[in-house]
């Protein structure tokens, strides 16, 4: 058991209830996978073979599940990537919280719904609500050019993403980045990333693929 200061602890409650409120409807959703703690290299591979058994029950679809098991991978090495952000040695946020990521994968009739959450200094906001603005205006050929200067320029921040993983999604799935920063204190916020993977194909994507 951990404990935490009253006034964090009741922040934290108000972000687990709303968390609760998105997922509220129980009848058409289906919890797949739900996952609060340290997020490591051999948890990735640990959370993606329980996404492919998992997921192998609900979807025949080979294009689908391939998809789909590419956009979890991609989120989830996001999240490990910057689960070092928070240092140990602060006083506002206990450090089982600094280094304990959420991972929330459900299934409805027509979409899969990938959601990571993680604290993060304020400071670093600016930046990923950049990153993640210019993806939600670029088009399908835009993305893949965006991508490829990335890896051609080395535009790469000290976390080797740049924002790479996040064009990588947006180019798997079609769908627009959701996102959302809520502020805890004066030094940090929860961030909280969705993207839905569609289970119906349009036409187009089944001859890309």
């Amino acid at each position: 058991m951990h404990f935490c200061e009253p006034k964090f602890c009741i922040k934290e409650y108000i972000i687990k209830m709303d968390l609760l409120r998105k997922y509220k409807n129980i009848y058409d959703t289906n919890i797949i996978l739900m996952y609060k703690g340290d997020v490591t290299f051999d948890l990735i591979t640990s959370i993606i073979e329980t996404l492919e058994e998992r997921v192998g029950e609900l979807e025949t679809d080979r294009i689908i599940k391939k998809k789909f098991y590419g956009t979890a991978t991609e989120c989830i090495q996001n999240l490990f990537h910057h689960m070092d952000e928070v240092s140990d040695d602060n006083n506002q946020i206990s450090s089982y919280d600094s280094k304990s990521g959420l991972v929330l994968v459900t299934a409805r009739e027509k979409f899969f719904n990938i959601m990571t959450g993680n604290f993060i200094p304020n400071e670093k906001i600016n930046d990923i609500k950049s990153k993640l603005d210019e993806i939600n205006t670029l088009e399908k050929e835009e993305l893949k050019k965006r991508y490829k200067e990335i890896l051609y320029t080395g535009e790469f921040s000290n976390k080797g993403t740049a924002g790479l993983g996040f064009v990588e999604i947006a180019r798997k799935t079609g769908q627009k980045l959701s996102y959302e920063f809520q502020k805890i204190n004066d030094d940090f916020s929860y961030f909280t990333f969705q993207i839905r993977v569609m289970r119906a194909l349009k036409e187009e994507q089944v001859v890309a693929n």
